[in-house]
C-alpha cells in the first residue's frame, strides 16, 4: 500500500510544484531529497553531492507525512509485534537569505535515526527558481556533542552553522558550549569565511 500511496502523493507534488509562487509553499514534509555518503560516524560537518568527494549516491529519501523509516527488527510477545525503525525524520524548515541575493531560501534539517542513540543531521538548501525548489547544497553535521547540530540560519545574506563543541562536551549526548562558523555562497557552494567563534549553550 505504502508504494501506491507514495506513487500518489509525488504526483500530487508535481502539480503543487507548478503551482508555486515562492518557497513558503514547498511541501517539505512530503517530498524526495539527494543523499550520498556513510550515514553514521560523523564527527564533523561534510558537504555531500560532489562526485569528487568519492561517495556513491543512496536511495534517495522519500518523506511521506514527515518520515521515510524502514523496519529494522521485530519481535512479538503476548501475542503483540515489538519493532524497531530506522530512517529520516523532518525536523524543521527555516527560511532566510543564505547565498546573499535578496531573496529567501530554505533551510531544511532532516535526522537519521538507527533505533540507537546515535543520530545523524542532515541540513539541505534549496532556493525558489522558475516556480520550483532548486537545491543549493546539503550537508551532514556530526553525531551528538562531537560537532552535532545546535542551529542553522542565515545572517545577512551568510550561512551560520552552531555545532557543538567536543571540547565541552558532557558524555557523548551533551555539551554546554556551541561553535560558530560562517559561509558564503559563491555562485556554486558555500565556502567557508572567518575563523571560528565559540560560544555558550542558552539556557532552558
Amino acid at each position: 500500500m505504502r508504494p501506491q500511496v507514495l506513487g500518489i502523493l509525488i504526483c500530487m507534488s508535481a502539480v503543487l510544484v507548478s503551482a508555486q509562487s515562492s518557497i513558503r509553499q514547498v511541501d517539505f514534509k512530503n517530498f524526495t531529497y539527494p543523499l550520498s555518503g556513510p550515514l553514521l560516524g560523523h564527527a564533523d560537518l561534510k558537504w555531500l553531492g560532489n562526485p569528487k568527494d568519492g561517495y556513491r549516491n543512496r536511495k534517495p529519501i522519500h518523506l511521506v507525512n514527515g518520515d521515510d523509516f524502514t523496519k529494522t527488527s521485530s519481535f512479538v510477545m503476548n501475542g503483540h509485534e515489538y519493532a524497531q525503525w530506522a530512517g529520516f525524520t523532518f525536523e524543521s524548515v527555516d527560511y532566510a537569505d543564505v547565498t546573499g541575493d535578496g531573496k529567501e531560501d530554505a533551510i531544511v534539517v532532516l535526522r537519521y535515526h538507527t533505533s540507537g542513540t546515535q543520530t545523524t543531521d542532515y541540513v539541505y538548501f534549496y532556493s525558489f527558481d522558475a516556480g520550483k525548489p532548486r537545491l543549493l547544497a546539503y550537508c551532514y553535521t556530526g553525531d551528538r556533542a562531537y560537532l552535532g547540530l545546535y542551529k542553522v540560519y542565515g545572517d545577512h545574506g551568510k550561512l551560520i552553522f552552531e555545532l557543538l563543541d567536543p571540547e565541552k562536551r558532557d558524555g557523548d549526548c551533551c555539551s554546554s558550549g556551541f561553535v560558530r562558523t560562517r559561509y558564503q555562497w559563491d555562485g556554486s557552494r558555500f565556502v567557508l569565511v572567518g575563523a571560528p567563534e565559540y560560544g555558550t549553550l542558552e539556557g532552558p
